[in-house]
């Protein structure tokens, strides 16, 4: 089954749009490939449920670096061999934008590849690519034969190299540091030379640890704690990138190749497509929980609502998990200090199968008794990912009007689900329509749709959520193959449900699906787009297992080759343009708190131009040209005295400002004196939001110097819980712009 979808990849953020024959799939964000490299300290989504108690003490261990002697056993198997085959002949006859494996494209597959290891050129040195540059001009052919011993023997040697410069981190803490030079730690060094050699990268891992320690040193953490912190920090990152498995391996080294050849085209291990599918379903069979990585622990962030964890109860967040056996009495198997991934895969399983947790209980602290749980795994849906609803009165002149705001992660859809005719399987369109639905018997007089932050999903979806607003049969979007051919997606089996004002947030990370929508309704002019320019994706790719692609297949191929997702049309609005570079322009713009430059799909050197193609044949409505200029006009005046707007400006511009500086200071008087001006201003920012009784938690916040999963977990829990409570100030400026359209009696 043949599955279409466009992908939206960046630095913390990697989006997708998938659309199947006779269905559609989409990812989301971040990069499951970069994620596993550069991060060390990640959250995953996965299943539990319990019963049995019992108990014992042990004290907290203390992981200390794992040896190289014990680093796990890494090599090319043969499933790998035969995936480079398979990718490397779909792509290049099949991709949209088609390169030959010349040695040009090896070039750029060699040079991607130690980007994709190391980034920031922090392990490698520039003696170390001229070891390897003699395979630089042979990478094309390797991928055409299926050799990856190239691939497993440069992350041999970045292994190595991880565990040497953490090693050497790690020694750097026992040492003094002379905090009076002026000197300066660049944090952006992605444009930098390669170091030389070892002194150098040496010079570079001395500066990371004293900035490091410098910015715990600015929260007033004692010398001792912040040594112990960084410590176990550098530990971590360090033992989880050496246990990276040869299956990870071999999905970088394919995808540097598909990355070469578009932004968007994407290789997926048997494991990463798996976790595709439960992005798009959004259902997962497991116990309910979401886990994430603290100290040498694997730890519960969150309990599923309605999961077997959550209906069992003793599973809570701050647990933390030493071991793991399956059924009834399989034997408890050690998981500290694993990374998380190998955690959630013992975890997760068939439903109605059994799983034994043993737990460091929250309340207990690291040298409390410990508590063994017996879950039933079952299918747990993640409504926390799906489409919910909020509703505000908004009272503009004293008229006071219901509007209905419905937040949009993404565009999922049960895609096997839809095609095995299951009655209730998940969707996006699904989930609106039942709200819409709502919204007309409690007398809701206009919607906000927030698509903010909703990098993509199933084309399939983004057509069908259109035709509530629309109509049925109505073309949404056209598509364009390689060979000049355009089709037109169009909304189906949907009627019109919602003919009241429309106002849809977008912002610089709605991408892919999200685009399509936003597009639609301005080309029909159904609605009011508000917010930032979107990313600027405008490509199709179709998913496919490998082994569709073997002409007798084994039954297990399917599960040992993986699928890849590659480029094979653009798409083009209803009036011919494209979302391509460019983008959705907003018709009212807000602020944006994302730099530009870094972000979206200009950023990519290999992204495809913008282009236009004739027009869709379509209806659009009447124009709103003239009530959208009435709409900014009172937007304008109304933001003019508003205190919540304008503390939200002045935020969102410090915070932007802050993240795009490149490097910072090491003298600790001179970052002591930047901390207490940035200090003076969060103090202001706080003064402006208690004066104003705002319950936005503020955009712009003072480093606490930690890493991910070192912080309150308490207290995360609890803005987490407070920003999806919340609806902050742009909703509800977006709210008066809907109240604004009821009043001008825009109904379509």
């Amino acid at each position: 089954m043949k599955k279409y979808s466009t992908t939206l990849k960046s630095l913390v953020l990697a989006t997708s749009l998938a659309w199947v024959v006779g269905g559609a799939y989409a990812d989301t964000l971040p990069s499951g490939v970069s994620q596993a490299v550069t991060n060390a300290s990640q959250t995953a989504t996965i299943q539990v449920a319990t019963n049995d108690d019992k108990s014992k003490e042990t004290s907290s261990s203390k992981v200390a670096p794992i040896k190289p002697a014990d680093f796990p056993k890494i090599q090319p198997e043969i499933e790998f061999s035969r995936a480079s085959f398979i990718v490397s002949n779909v792509l290049t006859r099949l991709e949209y934008n088609k390169k030959p494996l010349d040695g040009k494209m090896s070039e750029e597959v060699y040079k991607a590849y130690f980007k994709l290891l190391d980034p920031q050129k922090m392990f490698f040195t520039a003696e170390d690519l001229a070891h390897y540059q003699p395979a630089e001009s042979l990478v094309s052919r390797m991928l055409l034969a299926g050799d990856m011993r190239f691939a497993f023997d440069v992350f041999l040697r970045y292994r190595d190299r991880v565990a040497q410069r953490y090693d050497y981190a790690i020694s750097l803490l026992e040492q003094p540091f002379d905090f009076s030079v002026d000197e300066q730690f660049n944090v952006d060094r992605k444009k930098a030379d390669w170091p030389k050699n070892d002194d150098e990268v040496n010079d570079l891992w001395r500066r990371r640890v004293k900035n490091d320690f410098i910015r715990l040193k600015l929260t007033k953490t004692d010398d001792a704690k912040i040594r112990e912190t960084l410590r176990k920090r550098y530990t971590n990152h360090r033992n989880q990138l050496v246990r990276m498995t040869s299956e990870e391996v071999a999905e970088m080294f394919l995808n540097s190749y598909a990355d070469s050849t578009d932004p968007h085209t994407t290789y997926y291990s048997p494991s990463s497509a798996k976790d595709f599918d439960v992005q798009m379903s959004l259902s997962v069979e497991g116990i309910g929980a979401v886990l994430q990585k603290r100290d040498e622990y694997g730890q519960i962030r969150e309990v599923v609502a309605g999961g077997p964890a959550a209906k069992d109860g003793r599973l809570q967040p701050g647990d933390r998990i030493v071991a793991v056996g399956q059924g009834e009495d399989g034997a408890m198997e050690d998981v500290v200090d694993w990374r998380l991934e190998d955690i959630v895969k013992k975890i997760r399983g068939k439903r109605g199968s059994v799983v034994r947790i043993e737990v460091i209980p929250a309340e207990g602290g690291l040298d409390g008794k410990h508590r063994v749980i017996r879950i039933v795994r079952d299918k747990v849906l993640m409504e926390e990912q799906a489409a919910r609803s909020k509703m505000l009165e908004t009272d503009i002149d004293g008229v006071k009007r219901k509007i209905g705001v419905i937040i949009i992660p993404s565009f999922y859809e049960d895609f096997d689900g839809r095609i095995q005719g299951t009655p209730n399987y998940k969707s996006v369109t699904r989930d609106v329509e039942k709200i819409l639905t709502d919204y007309k018997k409690d007398g809701v007089e206009g919607v906000v749709l927030d698509l903010r932050g909703n990098g993509g999903g199933s084309l399939n979806e983004a057509a069908n959520l259109t035709g509530l607003f629309i109509g049925d049969k109505q073309t949404v979007v056209q598509v364009r193959s390689a060979d000049g051919d355009v089709n037109n997606v169009r909304s189906r089996n949907v009627e019109k449900l919602w003919d009241k004002p429309v106002v849809v947030i977008v912002d610089r990370t709605s991408a892919s699906a999200s685009e399509i929508f936003a597009a639609a309704i301005q080309d029909y002019s159904r609605g009011v787009v508000v917010g930032d320019r979107t990313w600027g994706k405008g490509t199709v790719q179709t998913f496919r297992s490998l082994s569709d692609f073997l002409r007798d297949p084994n039954p297990t191929d399917k599960d040992s080759l993986g699928a890849l997702k590659w480029t094979i049309q653009k798409f083009f609005r209803v009036n011919g343009g494209s979302t391509q570079v460019k983008g959705v322009t907003p018709d009212i713009k807000f602020p944006s708190m994302f730099d530009k430059e870094d972000l979206g799909e200009a950023s990519y050197d290999n992204a495809m131009p913008w282009t236009a193609i004739q027009p869709a044949s379509y209806k659009p409505l009447a124009s709103l040209s003239e009530e959208i200029k009435t709409l900014k006009a009172r937007h304008d005046k109304r933001i003019k005295t508003s205190g919540s707007w304008q503390l939200m400006e002045d935020e969102t511009s410090y915070a932007l400002k802050l993240s795009q500086r490149k490097s910072y200071s090491l003298n600790l008087v001179k970052r002591e004196a930047e901390r207490e001006k940035m200090n003076e201003t969060y103090k202001d920012f706080e003064k402006r939001r208690k004066d104003l009784g705002e319950k936005d938690l503020a955009t712009f916040k003072l480093d606490d110097g930690l890493a991910a999963g070192e912080g309150n977990l308490k207290q995360e829990l609890e803005d987490e819980k407070k920003r999806k409570e919340n609806l902050d100030v742009i909703v509800r400026e977006s709210a008066n712009i809907a109240s604004d359209m009821v009043a001008l009696k825009v109904k379509r």
